[in-house]
């Protein structure tokens, strides 16, 4: 109820209306060198702001000696899938044009078992779908901060 008279009190929004504002690039002195306005150009400045670019060189030295594993990979069955599902809250938001996370939550006894050969198929084929490696990333603000026309004043959570 609380939300939903918080929603109603807001007023209407325009959809399609930029959330962010103009983003400003600064040099080391502080000194305004560039303001970003438009939705393309703010995506890449978050884009390169929060992946930055690998470095040139490895910082793992070439001659590593890696310590054996601490346990052996064996593959999901379908208690560890309910127990993934249990934790589940059922209306977070989840990527678009996907289950709604209510859906396993309420229908588990009935899905398990159709899951669970799905999910073992995609490591006993080595078949990793490309869609699961598709994101939809969100830029919120971080608390707090003096200045959102900064990049570095914004953070990614991936769905």
């Amino acid at each position: 109820v609380w939300t939903a008279s918080r929603m109603m009190m807001g007023g209407g929004t325009d959809g399609g209306r930029s959330r962010v504002p103009a983003l400003q690039i600064r040099s080391s002195s502080g000194q305004v060198v560039q303001e970003v306005a438009d939705n393309s150009g703010k995506g890449k400045l978050f884009f390169k702001n929060f992946f930055p670019s690998k470095p040139e060189t490895s910082s793992v030295p070439q001659d590593f000696r890696y310590p054996p594993p601490l346990w052996e990979f064996t593959n999901i069955n379908d208690e560890q899938i309910g127990r993934a599902i249990q934790k589940m809250k059922p209306y977070k938001a989840t990527m678009t044009g996907t289950i709604p996370n209510s859906v396993f939550v309420n229908a588990k006894d009935a899905l398990i078992p159709h899951l669970g050969p799905l999910f073992r198929a995609t490591h006993n084929l080595a078949y990793y779908p490309d869609a699961w490696s598709l994101t939809e990333t969100l830029v919120l603000k971080k608390p707090g901060k003096p200045d959102y026309r900064a990049p570095d004043a914004w953070r990614p959570i991936v769905l």
